[in-house]
Parts: C-alpha cells; sequence; structure tokens
C-alpha cells in the first residue's frame, strides 16, 4: 500500500492560528501602508515587528499542519509525538479509537480528547492522545489503520 497522511488539527487550534495569520497580515499591510506614508524610527521598527510576527505566523502555521498520522508501508508514525510514536503492523494485534461524545458541563478538555488505543502482541497496551480532534479525522484514522492490520 502506498503512504498516506491523515492530518490530525484540533477545529480549536485551527480557528487560533487561521485568526493569528490574519492578524498578522492586516498589520503588515498596515505597516506597509505606515511605512509608504513617512520614514521615521517608528514605521520602521513597525515593519521589523511584523516582519518578525509574519515569520513566526508561518512557522506555527507549518507546525501545526504537520501533525497527524502517517501510515506507512511497514508502519505507522504519529507526527504529533517526540517520541515511542512509530509502530510496526507486525507488532500490532488490534486497534480501536475512543472519543467521549456525552453531553457534560463537568468534564474538562482533556477528558474529551481522542485516543487511538493499540493493542500489541507482547501483550501491552499504548494509548496514544490525540488532543481534541473531529470525529471524521478519527474515523478516517480507525479505518486506515483497521485496513492495514488485515
Amino acid at each position: 500500500m502506498k503512504d498516506r497522511f491523515i492530518r490530525i488539527v484540533p477545529p480549536i487550534s485551527f480557528f487560533v492560528i487561521a485568526v493569528f495569520d490574519l492578524a498578522a497580515v492586516a498589520l503588515t499591510a498596515v505597516s506597509v501602508a505606515n511605512i509608504t506614508k513617512r520614514l521615521d524610527f517608528y514605521s520602521v521598527c513597525f515593519v521589523i515587528i511584523q516582519a518578525v510576527i509574519i515569520i513566526v505566523a508561518a512557522l506555527t502555521t507549518r507546525e501545526q499542519l504537520k501533525n497527524g498520522v502517517l501510515f506507512k508501508a511497514e508502519g505507522l508514525e504519529f507526527t504529533a509525538l517526540d517520541e515511542n510514536n512509530e509502530f510496526k503492523y507486525s507488532e500490532i494485534e488490534r486497534a480501536e479509537v475512543f472519543k467521549d461524545t456525552k453531553l457534560s458541563f463537568k468534564k474538562s478538555l482533556v477528558q474529551r480528547y481522542s485516543s487511538v488505543i493499540l493493542y500489541l502482541k507482547d501483550g501491552s497496551v499504548a494509548t496514544i492522545e490525540l488532543g481534541l480532534t473531529t470525529k471524521r479525522a478519527l474515523e478516517k484514522t480507525e479505518q486506515e489503520l483497521n485496513e492495514r492490520l488485515k
């Protein structure tokens, strides 16, 4: 099978990053308009600060869009984790996904995280927290994982 990447972007993070990017672009337009009207110390500082903000916005967006599950020919990799993020299909006995969707005002955001539970052939269990995800992304992940485990 060919490699497939399923992007896991929490909806809240997507909204915050989109607002941050739009604000950075809008302030850049203001700073460029300001420097074309008058050239002084403050307008040059404003442009320099905006250049840094645009770089930070681009790097933040790129990093957020790199998070997900990468399905390779021999295994899968959770790209949002720093360590212990790769598993071979031959080591996995079965897999389940879990997302708490019951209505409750007492639960925190951490209790709403989506999880991928991997039952390994050596008897251990690996639980990977994906964070807040959409139901569609979690279903795609489960479907692709079960197809590759067959």
